[in-house]
């Protein structure tokens, strides 16, 4: 182990390293190499990383999170005994990611929702008493400024594409109780499954809307369709090696918020979509699924507040969902289980 005159002094240590402990005002940490370390051994370079680290991190959580990942990546690379050439593809793969991250477009976040790995974090860090609506991520397309409805409100231009759709949900406790104080965020993408955002002409297919004393609330809008993730980027060519393709189902995302109560953001999806089975973010569950309904009656249209001449194909599609909240207390008793 080198003492500190030893790293200062400028026939061991070069000009770059005395430079940046001036910067930095601290002499880097150290440690004796004392054993030799060799695969197959009783002291590999997994032990020897996690000795220095040990001797070096000051965090208990950072050390406990790098040491399980070096295990973790460590065991993966035994397992499957990489050669030097595909190892070079894998660090060629990670720097590609990272290049063609821009502005909103994040492709590791990409990686991490098509490897199911957002969700299964989503999932540890919002645990739900049982019957209480599944928490979804909410995705690259949500915006905190928007326009706020009452409830019954249209959220779409005249010209939005896609077929009408009445949207009506309740929001209730886990007593089956209406919930007082609701404002729901909803967004969405329109019939040609492309976001306001995307075509970059102001808000649409998105809005707050303030819910009845009851927790209902309701909205008029469009019928959105599937699309698929970004696919100029290496997440398209994983998911090509794979067998899989980038697409997402049909859905409407929501985020709720009530005094008292736990948020929900979430996405719900179509009986009808296709890709329920195998979404590219691994966003769907059963408990999300509902049926919607033709409404080819022209009185139902006005009374769902749609005016004359704005359904133009014969029918209005009807989408209800019953979403559950749970307390705040209820969540934090759940934490410290």
């Amino acid at each position: 182990m080198a003492t500190p005159s030893q790293i200062t002094n400028p026939l061991l240590v070069g000009v770059a390293i005395r430079s940046q402990i001036e910067i930095d005002g601290k002499i880097p940490v150290d440690i004796p190499l004392e054993k030799e370390f060799a695969e197959g051994s009783d002291y590999t370079v997994t032990d020897h990383v996690n000795q220095l680290h040990a001797g070096t991190c000051k965090n208990p959580r950072t050390l406990q999170i790098v040491t399980s990942i070096v295990n973790h990546l460590h065991s993966v690379i035994r397992e499957t005994k990489p050669s030097n050439e595909e190892w070079e593809e894998a660090i060629d793969f990670v720097t590609k990611a990272g290049k063609e991250s821009q502005g909103k477009l994040n492709i590791i976040f990409l990686l991490g929702a098509v490897l199911g790995m957002n969700t299964l974090i989503n999932d540890i860090n919002h645990p739900k008493p049982p019957g209480c609506t599944s928490a979804t991520e909410s995705g690259p397309f949500y915006i905190d400024d928007v326009p706020e409805y009452p409830s019954g409100s249209s959220i779409i231009k005249a010209d939005t594409k896609g077929e009408r759709m009445f949207f009506f949900g309740t929001v209730k406790n886990t007593k089956g109780e209406g919930i007082r104080g609701v404002k729901v965020d909803v967004w969405q993408a329109d019939g040609d499954g492309v976001y306001d955002v995307q075509y970059h002409e102001g808000t649409n297919d998105r809005g707050r809307i303030v819910a009845e004393a009851t927790g209902d609330f309701c909205y008029r809008g469009v019928l959105p369709t599937a699309y698929h993730v970004p696919t100029l980027s290496v997440v398209k060519d994983l998911l090509a090696t794979l067998g899989r393709h980038p697409n997402r189902s049909t859905h409407l995302h929501f985020t709720i918020v009530a005094p008292g109560y736990e948020s929900l953001t979430t996405q719900i999806y179509p009986s009808h979509s296709p890709f329920l089975g195998t979404d590219a973010a691994f966003a769907t569950k059963p408990s999300l699924v509902s049926d919607v309904v033709e409404v080819t009656d022209p009185r139902k249209w006005v009374e769902m507040g749609f005016k004359e001449g704005e359904v133009t194909n014969g029918r209005v599609w009807l989408w209800k969902y019953d979403f559950v909240l749970p307390t705040t207390a209820e969540v934090e008793a759940l934490k410290k289980l």
